[in-house]
């Protein structure tokens, strides 16, 4: 029976209360030792660069890092957080194990490799999975190489990450028949072309979303700090009317600052379907924001510029403007750009993998991941002898009635895909006025064009529309760059 009359009922209880609060204040500031999903068993680790290792723990925690030859000790800050950077390493093929050791507790993860990671990124191009969803169409020539490839047995040199909201893993993945099914073809076919050529350990981050503009690819934070949109974003919280910021929150945040050596970055039908005019100013906050907040002030960022597809016939419910089938070509003509505004970036042109042009998704991601490769492999890891783009116009002069247009990167020589005339050159006289022209092949890198109701031609254009699949390419295959130039004396 409880004695309420000398209190002890009320000293009972008052110890219990107190009993309660300590133990859930020291749950909270007794923080596990941890990482991110990011770190963990099976993860490729970038060479050549310091490499950041992260997590929580207790405010104040001693935490010791070992991975090879390196022992690195910190201690965790006042909100639990501790960060170490192990030292640049050469690529290493033998398996590895890392430990992470608290005051108390210890992480152990094995099966780590050192090579090369990239960090794929993107709307529903790049998502396009290894196993090909019902609602896109298979390819209409040959067979299906993603395919394919998930039936071969894992690949140990190859590991796989996906920062996605309905794919998310625990960790990474040894590349194999099961772990692929979800991973964008793009990005496992440049990991593969750079695997064998180089022949060391590739691992490939994921982060991409169907639908997604590049406005919630960036932190809110870099379009605050934009002499461009500072404004815009002060005065209505969003950017060409959509709040930035989502995405880069929730898919990119969680894997800073894991060290890659660069981005692939396959995006923009969204925002050529609104019509955007600020792409290349939104792209280059994009790239430095990524650049900085990876640590890696000049990693390359390579992109695709849009393949053919009918966006006049599509619905945007963001905007009330119409599309016309030249915002296409204009677009790609911001892409283009974004070359001479953003260092170390380049893009490649996709033109010629479409079966269907209402499809906005063309099937022959593999060959979009290979050439993607092709840039890397030239421009990062000295491969010299590899053609890494389709001919781009390097020059163009009147010569009598007639337009020459000259390229480089034509390899052995320009050619035509199918043995015909080249097509989807247009010229203008004075009135601007764009009209259908008679396009030869002259010599190894040069076009020669007329037009016989123009005798003196002003200005050229060549894939001018958003249904142009010219024939025009290299002796390698890749097709030529779209472009609208003036004609010099």
């Amino acid at each position: 029976m409880i004695d309420y009359k000398n209190g002890l009922y009320m000293v009972v209880m008052n110890k219990f209360v107190w009993l309660v609060l300590f133990l859930c204040f020291t749950s909270s500031i007794c923080a596990q030792l941890s990482t991110p999903s990011v770190i963990s068993s099976d993860m490729v680790l970038q060479q050549g660069q310091k490499v950041p290792i992260w997590g929580m723990a207790t405010p104040n925690e001693r935490i010791k890092v070992t991975f090879c030859d390196q022992s690195i000790s910190t201690r965790a800050d006042a909100g639990g957080r501790w960060e170490v950077e192990l030292q640049p390493m050469k690529a290493d093929k033998s398996p590895k194990q890392m430990i992470i050791k608290g005051k108390k507790t210890s992480i152990v993860y094995e099966n780590i490799l050192v090579g090369e990671v990239w960090l794929c990124s993107g709307q529903s191009n790049m998502e396009y999975r290894m196993k090909l969803v019902p609602q896109f169409a298979p390819p209409a020539k040959g067979e299906d190489q993603a395919a394919l490839e998930l039936e071969k047995p894992a690949n140990p040199m190859m590991r796989v990450f996906i920062s996605d909201q309905k794919h998310s893993w625990p960790s990474w993945k040894v590349a194999d028949g099961k772990s692929l099914a979800n991973v964008s073809v793009v990005g496992y076919f440049f990991g593969k072309n750079i695997q064998e050529k180089l022949d060391v350990p590739v691992g490939i981050i994921m982060a991409a979303v169907g639908g997604t503009r590049i406005e919630t690819w960036t932190s809110k934070e870099a379009y605050r700090n934009s002499s461009v949109f500072a404004s815009q974003l002060a005065a209505t919280g969003r950017i060409s009317g959509l709040g930035p910021g989502e995405r880069y929150e929730k898919l990119i945040v969680p894997l800073l600052p894991f060290a890659v050596k660069g981005f692939l970055w396959y995006q923009g039908e969204s925002n050529c379907g609104i019509g955007d005019r600020a792409y290349v100013e939104k792209y280059k906050i994009l790239v430095e924001s990524w650049r900085k907040a990876f640590k890696n002030e000049d990693a390359p960022f390579y992109s695709v510029l849009l393949a053919p597809h009918i966006y006049s016939d599509r619905i945007h419910r963001s905007t009330s403007k119409a599309v016309t089938a030249e915002e296409l070509p204009l677009f790609r003509e911001q892409q283009l750009k974004t070359l001479s505004v953003v260092p170390n970036t380049d893009v490649i042109a996709i033109s010629d993998l479409v079966d269907d042009l209402r499809d906005i998704h063309p099937s022959y991601k593999w060959k979009v991941g290979e050439r993607l490769a092709r840039v890397a492999l030239a421009k990062d890891y000295g491969s010299t002898e590899i053609i890494w783009s389709g001919p781009r116009v390097a020059e163009i002069k009147v010569r009598g009635n007639f337009i020459v247009v000259a390229f480089n990167h034509c390899a052995k020589g320009l050619r035509t895909n199918d043995g015909k005339r080249v097509l989807w050159f247009e010229v203008a006289g004075k009135d601007g006025i764009f009209r259908p022209a008679i396009a030869d092949i002259e010599g190894k890198d040069k076009v020669k064009i007329c037009h016989p109701m123009i005798d003196h031609p002003v200005k050229v254009r060549f894939g001018w529309h958003e249904t142009a699949i010219p024939n025009l390419e290299n002796s390698e295959g890749l097709p030529a760059v779209p472009f609208e130039g003036i004609c010099e004396k």
